[in-house]
């Protein structure tokens, strides 16, 4: 089981972030939705609410590194080429959208970490009792904002949220692709990435 990329195939480190974002940024997705829309304003939701958004920071964090580390991976190694069959028009909508899915997963924790911090529930003069970003429970992220505001705040939102409607659309049109692959074309894009065999 090779570690590093060929030109038709990705090693295991590649996969296994691969997969390992995928599911923890579907999960992200889903719990994001539940405690924004699902979750009842009592005082057992509100314990509720709180208690999952330390959670989803906590991983957002997580997701951000890990994203670093691919990045840092794949620029070290080789990317597996396209197949020479592919239309290059289909060649340069994977490109594009490669790129937007890795700047939508960087900009989703960056925005959800600046509108924690600008929240005005982060004042720890007038909330003493807030909750701090951290990760885990293990150290606190860095927090721009310690006072909170409210108009940055409503601007950091509106960008968490346009930028998950965003990386919905463009996960949706990633796992299509693949399965395309896999069913229609009958190529080696989507096993390569499954087990790393490249014929």
């Amino acid at each position: 089981m090779s570690a590093m990329n060929s030109e038709t195939a990705w090693g295991w480190p590649a996969r296994v972030l691969h997969w390992v974002m995928a599911l923890m940024i579907v999960i992200l997705l889903v719990v994001g939705i539940y405690m924004s829309n699902f979750i009842p304003d009592t005082l057992e939701g509100i314990g509720q609410r709180v208690e999952l958004t330390q959670m989803h920071k906590s991983f957002g964090f997580t997701v951000f590194v890990l994203a670093v580390l691919r990045v840092v991976w794949r620029l070290a190694n080789p990317t597996p080429k396209l197949p020479d069959a592919m239309p290059g028009w289909q060649k340069a909508a994977s490109h594009a959208s490669h790129f937007a899915l890795y700047g939508l997963i960087f900009i989703m924790p960056l925005t959800g970490w600046l509108m924690a911090s600008a929240s005005p529930l982060n004042n720890a003069d007038a909330y003493p009792t807030q909750i701090k970003n951290m990760v885990f429970g293990l150290f606190e992220m860095p927090d721009p904002f310690p006072t909170g505001t409210e108009s940055l705040e409503s601007i950091f939102h509106t960008a968490h949220f346009l930028s998950s409607l965003g990386l919905v659309l463009i996960l949706g049109l990633h796992i299509g692709a693949a399965l395309k692959h896999h069913l229609v074309d009958r190529d080696a894009i989507l096993r390569r990435m499954v087990s790393g065999r490249g014929e």
